[in-house]
């Protein structure tokens, strides 16, 4: 089993976690489906309803301690780099500003 890695991280960042690792992704990274990209979901799901600015505001900048095993790390790592490269597209900007340096640079 792998050892856990504890990242804060926004809610922002969850999402643009997930938009990279399950939208974009159209199943060219595995490893997508572990108990951390499921909890990652359930906390997206808690977004308010309300239009109210800010609230949600709030919402995302909100920060939470996920705890991520290594796997699940690696693959987001993957997911924000070789996705965009695939696509040639631009890195996105969570791989500097959302993902924790500590974790990128494992």
């Amino acid at each position: 089993m792998s050892n856990i890695v504890n990242v804060d991280i926004t809610m922002y960042g969850i999402a643009e976690v997930l938009y990279w690792c399950l939208e974009r992704n159209k199943g060219r990274v595995p490893g997508v489906d572990t108990p951390g990209f499921k909890k990652m979901q359930d906390l997206l799901a808690e977004k308010p309803k309300s239009g109210d600015y800010f609230t949600l505001d709030q919402f995302w900048k909100k920060k939470v301690t996920l705890g991520l095993t290594e796997d699940e790390v690696a693959t987001i790592d993957r997911c924000l780099y070789d996705i965009p490269n695939f696509d040639n597209e631009p890195l996105p900007q969570i791989r500097h500003k959302f993902w924790p340096q500590q974790v990128a640079n494992h």
